[in-house]
């Protein structure tokens, strides 16, 4: 496997000079995972970096009353765990695989060798730091001020622009995800999420098509309806 090019395709690593990525891949270690392993926990000290190859990794948090609350969830190419790598703390959020997963890892102590020596390699890292900032004040945002229908169309519309597939009559998507996964993503409960698909289903704007998947026939029109200020009213 050739984890330096896979390191190259990484917004956080495509600035690295190509000795930086060789360096880091030289160290990095592959693993397989089954589902449902977790890989760290809220609190636990920094070891080190994923990189999602194959698979899917969700990251949490679990309020006091054992409520899930899903930060985001990456799929291959995505990195998992870049913020204590940097400021040296202990993870913020707990993480699992959602299905058999394979995963690079690069030890925390190679990686802080290498942009303490390298300026452009500390500029890379902020800039995607702040990247992430962004989606976490997204996150943030999506719950105080949107309600289940408004998430779930904001998610569908977002996730057909990266994995839909252009049809005569819109967008057709396959969910990775069941509804206890969308749930627990969105920050709500299970029979939320039915609802909500109920709902954009009688609005026209999905199209349930078979288990998982749906046409939608205007990518743009349900983006809108997620938008805070801008979204029609469902109840």
């Amino acid at each position: 496997m050739d984890i330096a090019n896979l390191l190259e395709r990484l917004p956080l690593f495509a600035s690295f000079s190509d000795a930086a990525r060789r360096r880091l891949a030289e160290r990095s270690l592959v693993r397989a995972y089954g589902t449902g392993h977790v890989l760290f926990s809220t609190g636990e000290p920094c070891r080190g970096l994923y990189v999602v190859v194959s698979g899917r990794v969700r990251i949490y948090r679990t309020s006091p009353s054992g409520r899930e609350q899903v930060l985001h969830v990456e799929g291959p190419g995505r990195p998992v765990a870049e913020l204590p790598l940097i400021d040296g703390g202990v993870y913020p959020a707990s993480a699992i695989t959602e299905v058999e997963s394979q995963l690079a890892f690069i030890p925390r102590h190679e990686f802080e060798a290498l942009y303490r020596e390298s300026p452009d390699v500390a500029d890379a890292i902020i800039r995607e730091l702040g990247k992430r900032l962004r989606h976490l004040v997204h996150v943030t945002e999506t719950l105080a001020f949107r309600d289940v229908a408004a998430r779930l169309a904001s998610f569908l519309a977002q996730y057909a622009e990266e994995h839909g597939v252009p049809t005569p009559d819109g967008v057709e998507i396959a969910l990775d995800r069941t509804r206890e996964e969308l749930s627990q993503e969105l920050g709500t409960a299970r029979e939320s999420v039915s609802r909500a698909l109920k709902q954009l289903t009688e609005k026209g704007v999905i199209e349930p098509l078979a288990r998982r998947r749906m046409r939608i026939p205007d990518v743009a029109k349900l983006r809108t309806l997620g938008r805070p200020g801008e979204r029609a009213r469902y109840e």
